[in-house]
């Protein structure tokens, strides 16, 4: 599940079953933590079975029952877009929960902020948390949505990648759902946001409206703060796959290290008039030195920014090596490296990568989750 499609399928939820979370979940959790914290020059935190920060707001209606796990949304309090920040990587986090099957729900007042403080250091300053864990069953709660119109101040002739953006901020958690922001259109084919309330959480909401509006219209930078400016980015596609072979009754997979210093798998750009599985195919070829057959049944997207101003889609297949000799590709891969299902795991670099060798060892094991 791509964030974009994690985005239609949230619900907040406030009740959580009493089950810790498991070892893989944790790991792909903390590297998507560790991400955004660098990119946004934040400080987040997962910190797991310590129900203590809901347990004196346990009763009464609206409050967080079950939770033991929770985001912890912090920065340099000098930062003077820390809350803006907050929403717009935490909101990131919040649907990476969603994409694993995770619950999650936004809280910024129903908890103990004395609880939290000993996770911070010196200079850093507390924004709110997120409760991650396990859903009770039914018990996720969908909130009706604001029309169109109502989050639009104005519009110059608006491609349908704005409606799109508009679409996904109805979806846009926010506090006492007022979703106090409007969008315009601009002539010049830029978006400009601003705020037209009041309130608690006002900026948090107005990062996690931005991340929504980016997601929904495929891609774009924006700027901090009220007034804030979108510009769309160019678009990109590449195509890889998930090698795999078997060896001994064990199935191993194929990650290359790129010349960057991640581990994921062989992918590369869409040339010309191929179709996906022959750039799949071609690309594996380049990059590890084996020819392979293109499994086109399990295909999965990833969708990120690998520079500004620019967003791709990475479609993955799962493969087999079909012949060739072992050798990376020296302008762009350091090394290569065949390695079992938990140890690939946790060689893979990037949370969404991850979560790709998840659905391929769930679709290779002919089930619906692999084993953690």
């Amino acid at each position: 599940m791509t964030l974009s499609e994690a985005l239609f399928a949230r619900t907040s939820c406030r009740e959580y079953l009493p089950r810790p979370l498991s070892a893989a979940q944790r790991q792909q959790l903390d590297k998507a933590v560790q991400q955004s914290s660098r990119r946004a020059g934040l400080s987040i935190r997962l910190v797991c079975g310590q129900p203590d920060p809901f347990s004196a707001f346990s009763k009464g209606g609206g409050r967080i029952k079950g939770a033991s796990n929770y985001f912890l949304f912090a920065g340099p309090a000098a930062d003077p877009d820390l809350d803006e920040k907050c929403g717009y990587y935490g909101e990131e986090l919040i649907l990476t929960a969603q994409a694993m099957g995770l619950g999650t729900c936004w809280v910024g007042g129903t908890y103990s902020r004395e609880q939290c403080q000993c996770h911070l250091e010196a200079g850093e300053e507390l924004v709110c948390i997120a409760a991650v864990g396990c859903p009770a069953p039914g018990k996720g709660k969908a909130r009706p949505l604001k029309r169109p119109e109502a989050l639009i101040q104005e519009t110059a002739d608006a491609p349908e990648w704005f409606q799109s953006g508009i679409a996904a901020v109805q979806r846009a958690p926010s506090a006492m759902n007022r979703q106090g922001y409007r969008f315009s259109c601009r002539r010049d084919g830029t978006v400009r946001v601003r705020l037209c309330g009041t309130g608690s959480f006002t900026l948090v909401d107005l990062g996690i409206a931005k991340r929504h509006f980016e997601l929904g219209a495929h891609g774009g930078e924006w700027t901090w703060g009220d007034g804030g400016i979108f510009r769309k980015a160019r678009e990109e596609k590449s195509c890889g796959a998930v090698v795999w072979r078997q060896i001994e009754g064990r199935r191993e997979y194929l990650l290359v290290q790129h010349n960057g210093g991640h581990w994921s798998f062989p992918k590369g750009h869409v040339e010309n008039r191929e179709t996906e599985a022959e750039t799949a195919a071609r690309e594996i070829r380049e990059e590890t030195g084996l020819t392979a057959e293109i499994h086109t049944d399990f295909r999965k997207q990833v969708t990120y920014s690998p520079k500004p101003g620019v967003v791709k889609d990475v479609i993955f297949f799962t493969a087999i090596p079909a012949g060739g000799r072992e050798r990376p590709q020296e302008s762009e891969i350091s090394q290569l490296r065949w390695l079992p299902f938990s140890e690939a795991a946790r060689q893979i670099t990037y949370a969404t990568d991850e979560e790709i060798l998840l659905a391929a060892e769930a679709y290779l094991n002919g089930a619906s989750k692999p084993q953690a």
